[in-house]
């Protein structure tokens, strides 16, 4: 697998950036970016912002993954694309460039291999016994969940347009979302679903735990 260095270059070539440009991005010297292409590895706290700005793993650029890990994350990332990628650059806008219009509602959503769900709210009912409620997507303040979600998951894409939504269902993972764009372009994240009732589902796992079923 490509050195330190080289898996620097290849992402920064993939976003588009420009050694100066990746500098300013990162808040570091454009000389700093250019010993890191040649190989000079940075300390605990440059090699953190230069993971979490590509989104990649500092396993990853440290080449400590087995080979095959290294190529999963590199094709997670690139897509097999060599040379600049618009899907990877415009990935890394929603991460690290984007806007937040402050007079939109925004919605926290997730989208995983087998997994699509987001941050819900109860609106009901759907038996007359209570044992299922149903849910569907609660406004999000953006500015807060994007703080919780970097805290908590790892830095969320930032949705407002339809080519942010496109791209988002290649790459999946956390998203805050527009509420006019997820309506147009994700609107099967607003649909209302059925779920047990915590309470119930919580009293099973006690009876469980006793033994009583």
């Amino acid at each position: 697998m490509d050195s330190f260095g080289k898996k620097v270059r290849e992402l920064r070539t993939a976003a588009g950036l420009s050694q100066e440009k990746l500098a300013e991005q990162l808040e570091i010297a454009e000389k700093t970016v250019q010993r890191y292409e040649k190989g000079l590895r940075p300390d605990t706290y440059g090699l953190a912002k230069l993971a979490s700005f590509f989104n990649v793993s500092a396993d990853y650029l440290l080449g400590l993954k087995g080979y095959e890990q290294q190529l999963l994350e590199r094709e997670s990332r690139l897509k097999g694309a060599k040379g600049y990628n618009r899907l990877y650059a415009h990935y890394l806008k929603c991460l690290n460039d984007y806007e937040i219009s402050e007079d939109k509602d925004y919605y926290w959503i997730e989208l995983g291999d087998d997994f699509m769900g987001g941050q819900t709210q109860w609106v009901g009912w759907a038996d007359k016994e209570h044992r299922l409620e149903l849910r569907a997507l609660r406004p999000v303040k953006p500015r807060e969940a994007v703080a919780l979600c970097t805290k908590v998951s790892g830095k969320p894409m930032v949705l407002n347009s339809q080519m942010d939504a496109e791209v988002f269902r290649i790459y999946g993972g956390q998203a805050i979302v527009r509420e006019d764009i997820c309506k147009v372009w994700l609107p099967e994240f607003l649909e209302v679903t059925a779920a047990e009732n915590p309470e119930l589902a919580a009293l099973r796992r006690y009876d469980r735990l006793l033994g009583r079923t």
